[in-house]
């Protein structure tokens, strides 16, 4: 009986938040843990994404298993991202979802690499300085769009995406990741949807 019950809520309130407002690009922020606990709950999530119509999603994570992470990543749908410090890998699976992996790369770190990037251009003669502004920044960027919304279940890289991040929403949630339920998927985009975004009016 209780799991029935749960079904309605869960396709009532899907209903509910489907007719509203979605993020196009929603980030999260994931702590430390197993390998099979993470990937489990990475393609979960994913998959609610898409279902959603969600068109981007950034994972920030603390981890160590890179090369696990990349040959799962290889055959996965969508146009994937790995990014980590000096290293860059993109695999387009045919699948118009945007999908990046940030591992254990902070925003501090990207706008030192920007910046760098910028610099050697002056340097090199094609670039004149007075036409650096904050747009050409933005496409130096290793993530060059805004996340409507972020969603921290760490405390840990508190400066992810710090230049992009400045209007975004953030949602603290403290459900373990690795027990995160669609129900829980559906609330958090509700309590996005309540909040009302002033782009720092």
């Amino acid at each position: 009986m209780l799991g029935i019950l749960y079904r309605i809520y869960e396709k009532k309130l899907e209903n509910e938040v489907f007719k509203k407002t979605i993020p196009g690009h929603i980030a999260v922020i994931v702590d430390e843990m197993s390998s099979d606990d993470l990937i489990k709950g990475l393609n979960r999530f994913v998959e609610w994404s898409r279902t959603a119509g969600i068109k981007e999603i950034t994972f920030a994570i603390s981890c160590h298993g890179m090369r696990e992470i990349e040959e799962i990543l290889r055959n996965a749908p969508g146009k994937i991202r790995l990014i980590t410090d000096g290293k860059e890998l993109v695999f387009d699976n045919g699948d118009s979802m945007k999908i990046n992996f940030l591992l254990n790369f902070g925003g501090k770190r990207e706008i030192v690499e920007a910046t760098r990037e910028l610099a050697m251009k002056v340097l090199r003669g094609e670039l004149d300085p007075e036409r650096i502004d904050e747009e050409m920044i933005e496409k130096h960027l290793r993530i060059p769009s805004e996340p409507d919304v972020i969603l921290r279940a760490s405390l840990k890289l508190l400066d992810f995406l710090i230049w992009q991040s400045i209007y975004s929403e953030h949602i603290f949630f403290d459900i373990d990741w690795k027990n995160l339920r669609y129900i829980d998927f559906l609330r958090i985009l509700r309590e996005y949807q309540k909040r009302e975004r002033r782009y720092g009016k």
